[in-house]
């Protein structure tokens, strides 16, 4: 098994964790950090993650989630107030972002 930080490790924000076996990949969070402008984890293929874990809703650790939602639907696991929270804040980001998103 592999873990690695795709971003997150020495610095606060855009939070990314890979868990992977030879069979599986699973992210654990994939936030955003704000600097002058959004900066997001090291990319992810969509159809490389099998699974992605959600800790809590806050952006730096759920940002770039919608990523993996662009082009099909990978599994998320996280409970029913994350999961609304998180839509909120995600519908607030893009709309107040002055940047181009990867997800709009």
């Amino acid at each position: 098994m592999q873990i690695g930080f795709l971003g997150g490790a020495r610095e606060v924000g855009r939070i990314g964790i890979s868990v992977k076996s030879e069979k599986t990949q699973v992210l654990l969070d994939y936030g955003v950090m704000f600097n002058h402008e959004p900066g997001f984890p090291m990319h992810v293929p969509p159809k490389e993650v099998d699974a992605l874990i959600l800790t809590h809703s806050h952006l730096d650790h759920s940002g770039a989630l919608p990523v993996f939602y662009i082009g099909g639907k990978v599994p998320l696991y996280t409970n029913r107030l994350n999961l609304e929270l998180t839509q909120l804040l995600i519908q607030d980001f893009i709309h107040l972002s002055g940047y181009y998103l990867p997800f709009e």
